[in-house]
């Protein structure tokens, strides 16, 4: 299996299964705050015992000594976390994920900048492509928003972007512990900004449950797994499905109806992964059947 294969496996399933993420966040109807509590420990919780029954000597080596990459990913899952959430109560699901996928542009700003990678064209016309996709989206369809939801979305954004550059640097082993440290940090600043851990409803509670203690780990663990393999802005490339399969959930269940825009715009990402993928597949097969100079 090669490196490719496994970061873009990684980073598909982890996207399909975080693509209910903005679901099950209107579906439950606590505070903001509330929700960012459990979504933190929860998923922090379930990772940490995953990680201590695999891989219990390095998860306490690399607590006891946490490196600088490791505290600010951290740092900047967790506020891209509760700006997600923020984001989500205060204007439209449709609204925060087209903000989101700015994040490719903005990871490969700061992969050159950072990791000093080049960024090669047919990474930048992927980009180019997918935002185009993204944007027949909302073409000419007027939604109102809140300027505050999409500044979170905005913050957000560039914080995704940074969290998948450092974990390109640092090629760690642990990277799930910068999920586990981010979960605690969210439920920290939650507790602090008046969240009420106990205030949910039974079926509150049930979505609360699915939503951090299995999609939000499961799917971040896989997210964490991609830039392993792939190059910041590759990684981040695949970000744009949650933009595209986010909204259809939300149409499946609550009724929101995706425009000809809505299609037309997934057709095109889609398309533009399947080449872009395909043609990096291509690209590292050739460079392995390369016979090396003697």
């Amino acid at each position: 299996m090669t490196p490719i294969f496994k970061g873009t496996t990684a980073m598909l399933v982890g996207i399909t299964i975080l693509s209910v993420d903005a679901l099950l966040i209107r579906l439950i109807e606590a505070s903001g705050w509330t929700l960012l509590f459990w979504r933190g420990l929860l998923s922090a919780l379930i990772i940490a015992t995953f990680m201590m029954a695999t891989r219990p000597s390095q998860t306490l080596s690399a607590l006891k000594k946490p490196s600088k990459a490791l505290l600010i990913g951290s740092f900047a899952f967790s506020i891209s976390t509760v700006c997600f959430v923020l984001s989500i109560d205060h204007t439209q699901v449709a609204s925060t994920l087209i903000i989101i996928n700015i994040s490719p542009l903005i990871s490969a700003l700061l992969a050159f900048l950072i990791l000093k990678e080049r960024v090669d064209s047919r990474t930048l016309i992927a980009i180019v492509a997918a935002m185009v996709g993204v944007g027949f989206v909302f073409y000419g369809k007027a939604m109102p928003t809140a300027s505050f939801g999409n500044l979170m979305a905005l913050i957000t954004a560039f914080m995704l972007a940074t969290y998948f550059v450092i974990l390109r640097k640092s090629k760690s082993a642990n990277a799930p512990l910068y999920l586990v440290l981010g979960g605690l940090c969210t439920s920290m600043i939650s507790l602090f900004a008046g969240a009420e851990p106990f205030s949910l409803t039974l079926q509150e509670w049930k979505y609360t449950l699915l939503l951090c203690g299995v999609v939000v780990p499961i799917s971040f663990v896989l997210i964490s797994i991609g830039p392993k393999y792939l190059p910041a802005a590759h990684a981040n490339l695949f970000m744009l499905l949650e933009a595209i399969l986010g909204p259809l959930f939300v149409w499946a269940v609550l009724g929101e109806v995706p425009s000809n825009n809505v299609l037309i715009g997934g057709g095109i990402v889609l398309l533009t992964l399947v080449v872009f993928t395909l043609s990096a597949a291509k690209k590292h097969h050739a460079l392995n059947k390369k016979p090396s100079s003697v």
